[in-house]
């Protein structure tokens, strides 16, 4: 009875703790990762331990009016995201009228960040795939508008009021009014 009941509690704590990782702390596991990775890229860039070949140029218009240009590059914190890869900036200097940037692609944090949306796709994804394997697909319902749907060929006012007995006389009076309004108000064309 004792060992039971124990087992059910070591159960239950064991199933809200996947529950609570499920619901965020994924998240603040891989953040924590993250930002361990960006520290240390940090270290390794601030103490110069990278390879010149492995920086990627990028080169920004930039036409400020008052702007200084050097020919030094200045060392600079900051990252920017190009098609799913995360760079990481080395070092910048304003030139002329651009803006050069030396980029190095952060492959920790990149990794990192794929592995936390595969993990996010697979568990909110869990219920859709074991679902979609047992029940056949629904199929799409599609709605077929005609012409007459968005023309004024149908009397909609007499339609709608039929039973109310305004039918026969307000829908037309409103349109004899509209066509009356809008006929002695046609001018010619300005000539050429």
């Amino acid at each position: 009875m004792l060992f039971s009941h124990i087992v059910k509690r070591i159960a239950s704590i064991l199933l809200l703790g996947i529950l609570a990782f499920n619901w965020g702390g994924y998240r603040l596991l891989t953040d924590y990762f993250e930002s361990k990775a960006d520290s240390q890229l940090q270290a390794n860039l601030d103490n110069n331990q990278y390879n010149p070949q492995d920086l990627i140029r990028i080169k920004v218009p930039a036409s400020l009016p008052y702007g200084s240009s050097s020919e030094k590059f200045d060392r600079v914190q900051g990252s920017i995201e190009i098609n799913g890869i995360s760079y990481t900036y080395v070092k910048r200097r304003f030139y002329q009228d651009s803006l050069e940037l030396y980029c190095i692609p952060n492959t920790a944090r990149t990794s990192i960040q794929n592995a936390r949306n595969e993990f996010a796709k697979l568990a909110n994804d869990f219920v859709n795939s074991t679902s979609s394997k047992k029940a056949p697909s629904h199929q799409s319902h599609s709605v077929k508008y005609s012409v007459q749907d968005f023309t004024d060929d149908h009397d909609f006012f007499s339609w709608q009021f039929r039973n109310s007995g305004l039918s026969g006389t307000w829908g037309t009076m409103l349109n004899a009014d509209m066509k009356s309004a809008y006929l002695g108000r046609i001018d010619k064309p300005p000539q050429a």
